[in-house]
């Protein structure tokens, strides 16, 4: 799974704070990212949530698309 360099940094960032405070039972990159897409999935699955998921979904993608026409006019 790819995830921008921007988000991969800040779990970086989140991941050593909690090696400070656990050390080597801290949890890993990979921790954080599976535990995020779990909780997606059970939010997914959760007819309350599950609207507020999808806005957010749809919202990440239209300015994920947004900053891809930003890329293309700047190297024109």
């Amino acid at each position: 799974m790819r995830v921008s360099a921007d988000l991969y940094q800040r779990l970086r960032e989140i991941r050593l704070s909690l090696e400070s405070q656990y050390s080597s039972a801290a949890p890993t990159v990979q921790d954080l990212v599976s535990i995020a897409i779990e909780r997606s999935i059970r939010d997914w699955n959760n007819p309350e949530q599950q609207t507020q998921l999808l806005e957010e979904l749809l919202a990440h993608r239209k300015a994920a698309r947004s900053r891809m026409g930003q890329r293309n006019r700047d190297s024109s």
